[in-house]
């Protein structure tokens, strides 16, 4: 755990950082891959209903662009693609949001980026 809040720290500095240099009309991206834990059927429905309550979650000013269930070449299943208008509301909704899912998600790795303007 104590890694985990490590790396999220640094990412927030490093994004925060980023921010600072870049334009506020240019979005950040954050690709974020995922692997379920093995779930029976009924905790496959369970946690399908619980993904899409959290999407209505989202703040305003952060986007879903895309779900994706596979993600081949990789050992994840799948991943998403997530525009924030504002870093740090995408960060401040992520940490609630891995909270509700830790119990079916078994393992995620985000990248972040900014386009090139």
């Amino acid at each position: 755990m104590k890694v985990a809040a490590s790396k999220a720290k640094s990412l927030i500095k490093r994004a925060n950082e980023e921010s600072a240099n870049m334009s506020a009309a240019t979005p950040t991206v954050f690709l974020v891959f995922y692997r379920f834990k093995a779930m029976s059927d009924q905790e496959a429905q369970k946690s399908s209903a619980e993904w899409n309550d959290l999407k209505k979650s989202l703040p305003s000013d952060v986007r879903l662009s895309g779900e994706y269930n596979h993600a081949w070449g990789t050992e994840y299943n799948g991943f998403l693609l997530f525009e924030a208008d504002n870093t740090n509301s995408f960060l401040d909704w992520w940490s609630s949001f891995k909270d509700k899912i830790r119990w079916y998600v078994e393992q995620t790795h985000t990248i972040v980026a900014r386009r090139r303007t």
